[in-house]
């Protein structure tokens, strides 16, 4: 079966949503308007709750419903309403996601739109990948380009305050040869990016891999009920994870103690040597 980027999905998702009142749509459309509907529908806060923020393409689209369901009475569960593409769009958009709000947490990712097969010249989606000449092709963002634009897109998220977790770009198994090992590649930048950062990660990569086959979707890239629902179900628990650790406390080191009656005091300009471990 051909395998179908975020892109296309997004467009055919959407083409379906617009279409409007001038003719009935397809019987399966008012299905997939539902699910954009719902995911796109973000909550009223609960003031006594901590507020999330996922940023993402389709994938975070797929899971953002049964996140919120498992965070219920936990985290008010808020997304962009439009899928967020590449780490470019991200930049000229992220300051309208983000509003005026506080965030507590933001689970993001950009990756899978960043490696799309282009052409050359009129920078437009090349489909099928497998057949595009790689002569008169490019990838979207080099790695340098993602590099560049994730280390922007993380200083703004830090700027928030919020507590920020990383999710890895899930694997696109439809691909073949070189473009195969393009998200893995992508992955290894961004890993570098957020530890560079402090960034926690979510490995969403390695959570998908193993168990691609029996949770993804004919188009190998995106997800069936039973995936989305695994992917929500580590996302969760990344936000969670990340929620208690902003809610301890910053454990300051104990400062040194200071020598005993028997203990010589280290000479002007020495450097005290401690003592051997048990010997005190």
């Amino acid at each position: 079966m051909k395998c179908l980027t975020a892109h296309a999905l997004t467009a055919l998702l959407l083409a379906g949503a617009l279409a409007g009142a001038a003719e009935p749509p397809p019987a399966a459309e008012p299905k997939v308007d539902e699910h954009l509907r719902k995911a796109f529908a973000n909550p009223v806060d609960d003031p006594k709750l901590p507020r999330v923020l996922l940023v993402g393409d389709s994938i975070s689209i797929g899971y953002t419903v049964p996140v919120r369901k498992l965070l219920q009475g936990k985290a008010n569960v808020h997304r962009p309403p439009e899928n967020c593409q590449h780490t470019a769009h991200g930049l000229s958009r992220i300051e309208k996601w983000l509003g005026s709000g506080k965030w507590d947490v933001i689970h993001f990712n950009w990756g899978i739109w960043d490696t799309h097969t282009l052409d050359a010249k009129t920078g437009a989606m090349v489909w099928p990948e497998d057949k595009a000449d790689p002569a008169q092709t490019r990838v979207r963002h080099t790695p340098e380009q993602y590099r560049e634009n994730l280390t922007r897109l993380v200083g703004k998220l830090q700027a928030t305050k919020a507590r920020l977790v990383w999710a890895s770009t899930t694997p696109i198994m439809c691909r073949s040869g070189e473009r195969l090992k393009l998200i893995p590649d992508y992955n290894a930048v961004a890993a570098g990016v957020m530890k560079q950062n402090g960034v926690e990660v979510d490995d969403l990569y390695s959570l998908v891999l193993p168990e691609a086959a029996k949770w993804q979707s004919g188009d190998k890239v995106h997800f069936n009920a039973p995936g989305y629902q695994k992917l929500a179900e580590q996302v969760s628990r990344s936000i969670l994870n990340a929620l208690a650790a902003r809610d301890r406390p910053e454990q300051k080191p104990e400062p040194a103690p200071a020598p005993g009656k028997d203990e010589p005091r280290p000479a002007p300009g020495a450097t005290a040597v401690p003592a051997p471990s048990g010997a005190r």
